[in-house]
């Protein structure tokens, strides 16, 4: 007879030690590391196709605008249509996407921007406060602006060309212009000699997250090329390293006022490097470069209505060359990327 003592009776217990149990935590925190950057590009290549849509649709609005007026809106003027570069309304600083809203299903806020011509586009209004989807890259978000007022947000803006460009009634005549889009100018299909498949037409400014961060301006004085203004911002370290900040409104807000600063960019500094005016102003003359939250370049939508993304490695020439005259003729200096920004240099030059 065998006698049962102790825990002879009881079933066996299984569980894990502590050393198995810390392996498995290692284990699952090594999958989740090696997964989250999988998820954060899946989302990131997911909002880029968003913005690659936007582009799209911006760009077939400028186009059926084209069609009515025969012209692509100016990008600074004085009303929401196409008119004479009078002053008298809106101060003369409504933008293009103004003039635009109606082809991407913003009517009625068109009509009540129209509504009252003495409003300037940077007064607190509602309709000026208002944030247009179609006008933000989600990869963009709002944010609180580091100075200044916000206003409704707009990631998108308008071709100035190869030169530096200001929010003043000056050249003269469309015709003059290197880029497409200009103060109190309306360029022509017809005028896009380069070709419409090889003339950018809408890019990317982000907001800044903070002064000294990517998408902000600077004061800085620009000289006679634009070296001193790459100089200005540190990519690896990615903030400003010289220069003086505008105390009012950063770029990436007020998406109805048509200056230059809120609304242009240039073809001279490659994607995602330093934006400089010269003085830190809103309304002055300066270099804006598109800039962007996608890794490595920008979304560019061109007067085709294609889009493509331009790396930030694009070829720009000779960046020590004087800026040519935003009146002048013939082809950029700077390279394959400047050649985007004119639509009559005479390049050959596309991606």
């Amino acid at each position: 007879m065998t006698v049962c003592v102790g825990r002879c009776g009881r079933k066996p217990r299984w569980g894990f030690t502590l050393v198995e149990l810390l392996v498995v935590i290692a284990i699952i925190g090594i999958l989740i590391a090696l997964l989250l950057p999988a998820v954060q590009a899946a989302r990131e290549a997911a909002r880029r196709s968003q913005c690659t849509n936007n582009l799209k649709q911006l760009a077939l609005a400028m186009q059926n605008y084209h069609d009515v007026y025969t012209r692509f809106p100016a990008r600074q003027a004085g009303s929401g249509h196409q008119n004479t570069g009078s002053n008298d309304t809106h101060r003369g600083r409504l933008s293009g996407w103004v003039a635009v809203c109606p082809y991407m299903e913003q009517q009625s806020l068109y009509d009540q921007i129209n509504a009252l011509p003495h409003q300037a586009p940077w007064n607190n209004t509602s309709w000026y406060n208002v944030n247009i989807p179609a006008l933000n890259c989600p990869s963009d978000p709002a944010s609180t602006p580091p100075t200044g007022t916000a206003r409704g947000t707009v990631t998108y803006c308008m071709n100035g060309g190869d030169s530096p460009i200001d929010s003043f009634n000056n050249p003269p005549s469309s015709t003059s212009i290197r880029g497409v889009f200009h103060v109190f100018q309306w360029s022509s299909m017809a005028e896009i000699s380069d070709g419409t498949s090889n003339t950018a037409l809408i890019s990317e400014r982000l907001r800044p997250r903070a002064k000294n961060s990517l998408g902000n301006v600077v004061g800085l004085s620009l000289g006679t090329n634009p070296l001193a203004c790459r100089a200005a911002y540190d990519a690896s370290q990615k903030k400003y390293i010289t220069g003086s900040f505008i105390s009012d409104t950063p770029p990436g807000f007020r998406w109805a006022d048509g200056a230059a600063w809120f609304a242009g960019f240039t073809t001279i500094l490659p994607p995602n490097s330093a934006s400089c005016a010269n003085a830190a102003d809103h309304w002055e003359r300066g270099i804006y470069t598109p800039s962007s939250r996608h890794p490595g370049g920008v979304n560019v939508a061109f007067a085709d209505g294609s889009v493509r993304f331009v790396s930030e490695t694009v070829d720009t020439g000779n960046l020590g060359t004087d800026f040519p005259s935003v009146t002048s003729g013939g082809m950029s200096p700077y390279g394959v990327w400047g050649a985007l920004g004119t639509k009559s240099g005479g390049e050959t030059a596309s991606l």
